[in-house]
């Protein structure tokens, strides 16, 4: 038989509680009985339940930064396989949000204003985003494929209404058909940004 991973356990728990009760309506004895362990072996893990939450919360904001990343590290040499590129970001930054609706909603009920902390772990993965992609239309203004502009505002810009966006698709419950979407961002954005 194997043996059951109990970190794990609690983590899985952790996210089916904050998403169905919120951070400030549950108790470490909710996560203990959704995960089927021990306050011992909560705490042989966890100093709080707080800390298991900054856990998960770094793993939402890392997985999405690491998706961004993959996608967009270098600059294409051309306007369509950027676009292609940045659609294939959004796509499956989004298809992670729709497989994960429980962390969806953890982030979008929980995160910002809860606590200093968390709102600076939240900032912080923003502006690693917003410099990727600030990095990105320098590249390409560099290379003549986008109009002089602001990269700074634009890269926070972009960031946030990427974000944004997908967030309220989720929000709402909807069929969303994710490639088109993101199809639908990219090109605005990329073709947006194109010199004339």
């Amino acid at each position: 038989m194997a043996r059951r991973d109990k970190r794990a356990d609690i983590v899985n728990a952790g996210i089916h509680v904050f998403s169905r009760k919120g951070f400030s309506h549950c108790s470490v004895e909710d996560i203990l009985q959704e995960a089927h362990v021990a306050r011992a072996t909560f705490y042989s893990y966890f100093d709080s339940k707080r800390d298991l939450f900054v856990e998960l919360v770094d793993n939402i904001t890392n997985t999405l930064y690491e998706i961004a990343l993959r996608n967009m590290e270098d600059m294409p040499s051309n306007l369509q396989v950027l676009k292609e590129r940045t659609a294939n970001t959004i796509k499956e930054l989004y298809q992670f949000f729709n497989q994960n609706l429980e962390f969806a909603s953890i982030y979008i009920q929980e995160v910002m204003g809860m606590n200093p902390e968390i709102d600076n772990r939240v900032a912080a993965w923003q502006r690693r985003l917003a410099e990727l992609i600030s990095g990105l239309i320098r590249r390409g203004m560099d290379m003549g494929m986008f109009r002089r502009l602001d990269a700074d505002i634009i890269g926070n810009l972009i960031s946030g209404a990427i974000q944004h966006m997908g967030l309220n698709l989720f929000i709402s419950g909807e069929d969303v058909d994710i490639p088109q979407a993101a199809d639908a961002i990219a090109d605005y954005l990329v073709y947006g940004l194109a010199t004339r």
